[in-house]
């Protein structure tokens, strides 16, 4: 049984053409080609390429930073081509917008963007190997199927291998119709543990990373910033860096408009790192630090409250009438949350090699964006997007912050002010003082309940810090940070649906937002604006099922329905759905038996929330005796639609369970007098081996089209530890991290 192929846009379509080694290659393109007849032009990093050997290349098109796309997206590919995972070779691409079309991973989008496209790839090439076949034996084309590997005529016991019919389907003409996908109850390989494709060279220590990028002739950068945000260098005496044996030239970069894109500051070249941080310690800089030197967090939230007492907020969604309904409902909550501002804390710091040489950039590096980055070193360096080249480097971790190209902006046009190839590396206080740190904000809501329990209102006023604002977006400053919010549903879903809002059958429901405006550099952090949402709405709900001593399943049933509200439609085939988010929290409290009686001192909690399409609940364990608090357990459950690669699945909600706890624990950036004060691990404190948790994961069978799973095991987290403390202790955590409660973490220990 098959599948009817997708809908392809007229500018898409493929080309087919022989290797150098005499094999196929099949190329999706999002541009023309070149040539005629059978004979088309090919790019030679196309998706795949089959080798008269039976050797399999396919080209992973988007950069991989742990999430896993480097093997999963291959794998969408291997399944419809029907060849055996062993015999395939996976090889990061380069940027090329002609071939792929745009190249970037972020919002948990790989999974679900390339679905119909790289299976297509997979299912022309099989189309073709099977006509060459058929051609070659003198049969029809409908008579031959293939095994992994092999083109099959079971009629007359004819085999023949891929590799052996690589050169024949080269020569074939592209069918007019795209072939049919297969059925996934036919998959062999999707739905299958499937290891890493990099692990074996990431446990060897084999070059993969930016920060390995060696060019001949490469000099290296450290580049000194303002320590105030927002400042850039007034006077810049380079004598005593110049004297520091190894420098070679002291430049100064001016930044661009969008602070996001590249920031001023004056960059030590020299012929090694060290000797360029050497330079950069006796370089001598007079700031002008701008209007960001009287920035601390306590201003910021002085701010937050007297905008969000003074009412002038933007209404996103309302209906019904809440201040009516407030003063009516029997049980009530008025909370208010404290959000603070997050560092990223990737392992590898930031880093990038570029060299601007007649007229063209050539860069190697962890870019998370590559399609939007080579935007931004071409603005940076002054030449058409067009000469730009990136090399894809694998990223020793994102979690948002490689969503910006800064970096590599920077190191093209140190390459051009030197007239060589420059690495430019970040040190880890580099990269701790001068992150685009998640917004930080403040919630109020007042939620109430009628006498039978049904959520009648709720009203969330939400101000904060807008990603959006920092970096000059004319989309509006609310919408980067209102992800995964309640809004109530209109008389249109259509009119009003937002894939990022979580439509609700309250009746009396109102979301309000404003922002403030600041020096202090802010990005997305993994799952964007989700990942403190989500906290504020679990643990008001958690609050109004204990006072109103309602279940909390029955709650979360009562507002969000039973039936979807929201449309499918061509764009949104898998709108958000409220049984979905159900199911994964009965899984969760299933599995952690929550029913199960706990020793003294100990605590359940539990969250659910709905990030990017794909639905999460975590069941968070956790004793507390005196200030000492340790998390027990962690139970999660995840419904991402078909699990393509359950290994990748359960390795992703493990490290972004222990993320979020992390986070929720210690994480807090602190600025005053508009530096930031942490600088390293010992200030911006990281969870440790022996106190995390451990963190079993339950996946949801599906046939679902697959969704992303990167970031949605983080947002559930902290509310279910939250709540966990909350059952023990009866405090109520309204402010991140955890210790500023006057918790001291201590290790798990296991009970019968």
């Amino acid at each position: 049984m098959t599948t009817a192929p997708p809908k392809l846009s007229r500018r898409a379509f493929f080309a087919v053409s022989g290797s150098v080694a005499g094999g196929l290659i099949v190329s999706y393109y999002l541009g023309g080609c070149t040539g005629t007849g059978s004979r088309r032009a090919f790019k030679p990093n196309g998706f795949v390429q089959i080798d008269p050997d039976g050797q399999v290349t396919i080209w992973a098109k988007n950069p991989d930073m742990g999430q896993g796309v480097k093997t999963s997206l291959p794998m969408y590919v291997a399944e419809e081509l029907d060849v055996d995972w062993a015999s395939v070779r996976v090889i990061q691409a380069n940027l090329d917008r002609a071939v792929y079309g745009g190249q970037g991973s972020g919002g948990s989008d790989n999974t679900p963007s390339e679905w119909n496209r790289l299976h297509q790839a997979g299912a022309m090439a099989r189309a073709l190997l099977v006509t060459a076949a058929a051609k070659r034996w003198g049969v029809a084309g409908a008579a031959c199927e293939t095994e992994p590997g092999f083109v099959v005529h079971r009629a007359s016991g004819r085999r023949a291998s891929y590799g052996a019919l690589a050169g024949d389907a080269a020569l074939l003409p592209v069918p007019a119709t795209p072939p049919p996908l297969k059925d996934p109850s036919q998959y062999r390989l999707i739905g299958t543990k499937v290891r890493g494709v990099d692990v074996p060279s990431i446990v060897r220590g084999v070059p993969l990373y930016g920060i390995d990028v060696r060019v001949p002739g490469m000099l290296h950068a450290a580049i000194e910033r303002c320590p105030v945000h927002g400042g850039r260098p007034a006077r810049v005496d380079p004598a005593r860096a110049q004297a520091v044996a190894g420098v070679r030239q002291v430049v100064t970069l001016t930044g661009l408009e969008n602070p996001t894109h590249l920031r001023p500051g004056v960059a030590v070249v020299a012929d090694s790192t060290w000797a360029a941080e050497q330079g950069r310690a006796a370089l001598g800089v007079t700031w002008d630090e701008g209007a960001g030197a009287s920035e601390s967090n306590d201003r910021l939230l002085r701010r937050f409250r007297e905008l969000e007492a003074g009412g002038d907020l933007k209404t996103i969604r309302t209906a019904g009438d809440v201040a009516r309904a407030w003063r009516a409902a029997v049980t009530r909550v008025d909370l208010t949350f404290e959000q603070p501002l997050l560092a990223h804390a990737t392992l590898e710091p930031q880093n990038c090699t570029a060299h601007f040489h007649d007229g063209r950039c050539e860069v190697w590096g962890p870019l998370q964006m590559p399609t939007s980055g080579a935007s931004v070193i071409a603005a940076a360096v002054g030449v058409p997007v067009e000469a730009v080249t990136i090399h894809i480097t694998r990223l020793g971790g994102g979690f948002g912050r490689r969503l910006l190209s800064d970096y590599a902006a920077e190191a093209a046009v140190v390459s051009k002010l030197v007239g060589a190839p420059v690495q430019v590396l970040w040190s880890r206080e580099d990269d701790t003082r001068h992150d685009y740190y998640r917004p930080c904000g403040l919630h109020h809501v007042r939620a109430g309940l009628d006498a039978h329990g049904r959520l009648t209102v709720w009203h969330h006023r939400l101000v904060n810090l807008s990603r959006n604002r920092y970096r000059r977006a004319t989309n509006g400053p609310e919408m980067t940070e209102i992800y995964g919010l309640l809004v109530p549903v209109s008389g249109d879903p259509k009119d009003s649906y937002d894939p990022d809002l979580v439509p609700t059958r309250i009746p009396n429901c109102r979301l309000d937002y404003a922002d403030v405006e600041t020096t202090v550099p802010t990005g997305a952090w993994r799952a964007p604006a989700h990942n403190f949402n989500a906290f504020v709405i679990e643990s008001v709900l958690d609050e109004l099922a204990h006072r109103g001593k309602v279940d909390p399943v029955m709650l979360r049933a009562g507002y969000l329905g039973d039936q979807p509200v929201i449309p499918t439609t061509d764009d949104n085939p898998m709108p958000y759905d409220p049984r979905r988010e159900q199911d994964v929290l009965r899984l969760a409290l299933e599995k952690a038996d929550w029913r199960r009686s706990l020793p003294p001192n100990w605590g359940r909690g539990w969250a659910a929330h709905y990030t990017f399409g794909s639905y999460a609940a975590v069941v968070a364990e956790v004793s507390v005796e005196g200030n000492r608090l340790a998390v027990q357990r962690l139970v999660a459950a995840l419904d991402v639609g078909m699990p393509v690669n359950p290994l990748t699945l359960e390795a992703q909600t493990e490290g972004g369970a222990l993320d979020g706890l992390s986070a929720a624990l210690f994480g807090e950036i602190t600025i005053d007098r508009g530096r930031t004060v942490q600088s390293s691990f010992d200030g911006y404190r990281l969870l440790r081996n022996v106190e995390a948790p451990n963190v079993e994961v339950h996946i949801t069978p599906s046939r679902a089209k697959p969704m992303g799973y990167g970031e949605i095991a983080l947002p559930p987290v902290a509310p279910a530890v939250a709540n966990a403390i909350f059952r023990v202790t009866g405090r109520r955590i309204t402010r991140l991290p955890f210790v500023q409660a006057g918790f001291e973490l201590v290790a798990p220990r296991s009970y019968g």
